[in-house]
């Protein structure tokens, strides 16, 4: 639920900072900058303060004079915002007690970006005040550390649209640039505090201590870490060009809240990528559809933003041997430690033919690295043959469909063991998915109809409430509604995720079962999931290339 405070308003034309191209400065001319910032008592309300927010862990007085500080900024020095003007490092300058930021008629302008408080979750503050033309905008915002903008989200806690007497709060989120929104009277040309507190709770923004912004909806979180810019942008319109100056008297960081779940704990959400159909035969390009789709997910795993990935078969194409596996390896090898996998038929495994992704995965060909389910599992895990893990407070079971193709009396016998197994983690209170290659609840392709001979594994999932299911093999997207083992929409129902856009040529979709939500085959992509310790989670499909669709969107606790 999202509430707004003051104003509340939603808009879809806020122009956002795109990214730019940055410069560090020299360093300050004379330096007295403080290694860790010295709070003064402000002369109007402050968050931090009235909160209790503590001490700050980074940020800069500007109680220096000269260029903002080399070590803690990066100044633009490029194009203005939207192409208009140019932002000029001369145009910002520390005066001993403030950074000013100077605008000309003509648009030349100043921003900058800080190096330090860069971090998922925490809480920022900034005294500022800007007055001139109504041409110049001054913005306070915390921007991805990924760059990977809109995708990545934008939190606009501070921004002059137009006007001095009134400031605005807008926060961007998901790849098509949805916003939220407030607006509130205020006289800008003088100093106030701006603060913004990010957690796993939502986004809040105040204004000298007051809370005046607010939004809680889990699927607006932004995925990765954040930092501080400041900015005086122009917007040039039909009226008179005049100058404009922004003035900053301090920045501080704070820590996350004391509340705010630490990494690892029970209360941590898990937060994984997911795709299968990945590599096309002898592909090893950085620039094609597998190699954007790694390396956004690489980029992912290395900032924290994705605990694991989850390969959900069909690795590599045609066959899953050593030999052909080492084109996999070139772009995905980096995610081969925290990628949990399941197995599809024929190209990832054929008895007799080609049977080595499981011994890729073990270290046993091409690299030495164990996979994440071989580490935890601390064994070698067979392609056909089922297993399970738990992340905080979900249990996640692995169910190879291959095994029906190749040993259908072993896969009968599977189901009474994950039925065991899912009833053992839900008597102890976990939230149940499951991944599997070949989809059950689909629309039809030219290649695939439904899996149906896996619908005695869909009734014990359905029996054990199952909320999440994911897999691929269809070359496409598709999001069903909560649905039962009989294909009805019902609320306790299981959500199925068919995720098979991971670098192979798109199917397109040959029927429309009702209980399709969302499906496209034209866009090239993986899925990012937030699993809440409640059962609730979020979704948002990220694309990399083709036709650029989307899909997020969140479920309430069971």
């Amino acid at each position: 639920m999202v509430a707004l405070g003051v104003a509340a308003i939603f808009l879809a034309g806020c122009s956002a900072p795109s990214p730019q191209p940055e410069v560090t400065t020299a360093a300050p001319t004379a330096t007295s900058a403080s290694a860790t910032p010295t709070p003064t008592t402000p002369t109007t309300g402050s968050a931090a303060t009235d909160q209790n927010w503590g001490t700050p862990t980074a940020g800069d007085e500007f109680d220096y004079t000269g260029a903002p500080d080399a070590s803690k900024w990066s100044v633009y020095n490029s194009v203005g915002h939207a192409g208009k003007g140019i932002r000029s490092p001369q145009q910002v300058t520390v005066n001993g007690s403030e950074m000013v930021i100077t605008g000309t008629p003509e648009g030349t302008t100043a921003g900058m970006s800080a190096k330090f408080g860069r971090q998922r979750y925490g809480r920022w503050e900034v005294r500022a005040a800007g007055s001139g033309d109504n041409e110049y905008h001054m913005v306070s915002l915390l921007w991805p550390d990924s760059g990977n903008w809109p995708c990545d989200g934008e939190v606009n806690y501070a921004e002059t649209t137009g006007v001095w007497n009134l400031i605005k709060f807008f926060y961007h989120y998901g790849c098509s640039n949805s916003q939220t929104s407030a607006a509130k009277d205020l006289d800008v040309s003088q100093f106030h505090n701006y603060a913004v507190n990010w957690s796993p709770n939502g986004i809040v923004g105040y204004v000298d201590g007051v809370k005046w912004f607010e939004d809680n909806d889990p699927a607006h979180q932004p995925p990765g870490p954040m930092h501080q810019t400041l900015q005086l942008d122009w917007l040039p319109d039909d009226t008179a060009n005049g100058a404009g100056e922004m003035r900053v008297d301090w920045v501080r960081v704070y820590a996350a809240a004391s509340d705010t779940p630490p990494p690892g704990s029970s209360g941590e959400s898990f937060d994984f990528a997911a795709t299968g159909d990945i590599n096309p035969a002898g592909n090893t390009s950085a620039t094609s559809h597998s190699g954007k789709n790694a390396a956004s997910i690489i980029a992912g795993l290395n900032d924290g933003s994705l605990d694991n990935f989850l390969a959900l078969g069909d690795f590599q194409y045609d066959e899953g041997t050593c030999s052909a596996l080492g084109s996999y390896n070139r772009l995905w090898g980096p995610a081969k430690a925290k990628t949990y996998w399941t197995t599809g038929p024929n190209h990832d495994v054929e008895p007799g033919k080609n049977d080595d992704v499981d011994r890729y995965m073990d270290g046993q060909c091409v690299s030495t690295e164990k996979s994440a389910t071989n580490s935890d599992l601390g064994r070698f895990q067979d392609a056909l043959d089922w297993y399970s893990f738990d992340k905080g407070n979900w249990h996640i079971l692995v169910a190879p469909t291959a095994t029906w193709r190749y040993d259908a009396t072993r896969a009968q016998a599977m189901t009474s063991e994950m039925d065991a197994n899912l009833k053992a983690a839900k008597t102890a209170g976990k939230h149940l998915a499951v991944i599997y290659h070949d989809p059950y609840f689909t629309s039809n392709t030219s290649s695939h109809t439904r899996f149906s001979q896996a619908k005695p594994w869909i009734d014990v999932f359905w029996e054990n409430r199952v909320r999440v299911l994911l897999s691929g093999s269809q070359h496409n997207y598709e999001r069903t509604c909560p649905i039962n083992n009989a294909d009805q929409c019902v609320a306790d129902g299981m959500q199925q995720f068919q995720v098979s856009t991971g670098g192979i040529g798109l199917r397109e979709f040959t029927s429309n079962p009702s209980y399709v939500q969302r499906k496209f085959s034209d866009t090239w992509g993986h899925l990012r999931m937030s699993l809440k310790a409640d059962g609730s989670y979020t979704w948002e499909f990220r694309p990399v290339s083709g036709g650029m669709q989307t899909d997020s969107g969140a479920r309430s606790p069971g």
